[in-house]
């Protein structure tokens, strides 16, 4: 039986036009870290009493705190869901687990897509992926002057005309200010 934030986590994945091979393989890496973070008899529990929550009816927090309750009150010794899956020190645990696994990067890709739906989804305030990442010494993206500033390079080194390459940056910069002042 599958857990419902892990058919949740599908099914937003699939509104974001993600291929059916990146979906299966983002799920893959999903359940690995799921089974990391809880005992199997809890993630079992999980799907059988979480099965109200999907992303159609757009779980917030006081239905994920109303589903812990219930779940304290029949076995207080039972953690909360976000106690052990959206942790960054159990994240940051899993992340040292598996940092010598040849497939380290994609798995970083699919948890940190994760985590992106967990904060769309408003299961959590705050997303705790960057500061896990960062308390492991993995190198952070570089900043996007310097993504660009590489980019303006390839496209000199490629003989591109000068107002191609200022029309390019400039389509860039327009996009990170859209994205980040008026996709809101």
């Amino acid at each position: 039986m599958t857990a419902p934030i892990v058919t949740s986590y599908q099914n937003w994945l699939r509104s974001k036009s993600y291929s059916d091979a990146t979906i299966r393989n983002y799920l893959v890496d999903l359940n690995k870290y799921l089974s990391f973070s809880c005992v199997e008899t809890h993630c079992v529990r999980l799907s059988q009493t979480q099965a109200g929550f999907s992303q159609t009816q757009n779980t917030n927090n006081n239905q994920r705190d109303a589903y812990n309750a219930s779940l304290l009150e029949n076995n207080p010794t039972e953690l909360k869901i976000s106690d052990k899956i959206f942790n960054e020190d159990n994240l940051s645990s899993y992340f040292q687990n598996i940092n010598q696994d040849q497939s380290y990067k994609r798995f970083l890709a699919s948890l940190s897509k994760f985590f992106q739906f967990a904060l769309d989804q408003h299961l959590i305030s705050t997303n705790p992926f960057p500061k896990a990442l960062k308390s492991t010494g993995e190198p952070m993206l570089p900043p996007v002057e310097d993504i660009i500033k590489l980019y303006q390079q390839q496209l000199e080194a490629k003989k591109f005309s000068l107002s191609t390459i200022r029309n390019y940056i400039n389509d860039i910069h327009q996009f990170i200010n859209w994205a980040e002042n008026g996709s809101k």
